[in-house]
Parts: structure tokens; C-alpha cells; sequence
């Protein structure tokens, strides 16, 4: 799944929750490597990265850029 638009009704999602919930561990490891991916709450790291790829539009273009530079999506 790609990175969709984040629209309220996304936002309010427990998938998003996990990632937009996240933002001060972005901060933390400022998207520079694969740890940041630790931030998002899931049940491994497909889970992980499934949510991240959905919802990257609700944290922002720095957020989506790395999913793309991590293949995460």
C-alpha cells in the first residue's frame, strides 16, 4: 500500500495514531536511519512499516520522503 492523503477520517484511525503519536522519537533519531521506524507502534516491523507508508501524509513530507528512501513502501 502507498501513501495516501491524509484526510481527517485516516487521521482518526489507530493505524495513524500509532504514527502521527510518535513524533517526539522522530525528533529523537531526526529520520536518519532505519531506527526510526522503532517509533511507530506495531506488532513487528511489517506492521510497522505498513502503517507508516499509510499514513505518512498525516506527519508530513520529511515523513513520506523517508519511507521512500528507507523502501519502505
Amino acid at each position: 500500500m502507498g501513501q495516501q492523503e491524509c484526510t481527517m477520517e485516516l487521521a482518526r484511525t489507530d493505524d495513524c495514531a500509532a504514527v502521527i503519536n510518535a513524533n517526539a522519537c522522530y525528533n529523537q533519531f531526526r529520520f536518519r536511519n532505519s531506527q526510526t521506524l522503532q517509533c511507530v507502534d506495531g506488532t513487528d516491523n511489517a506492521d510497522r512499516a505498513r502503517k507508516a507508508c499509510k499514513c505518512c501524509s498525516c506527519v508530513g513530507k520529511v515523513m513520506c520522503d523517508w519511507t521512500k528512501q528507507q523502501n519502505l513502501c
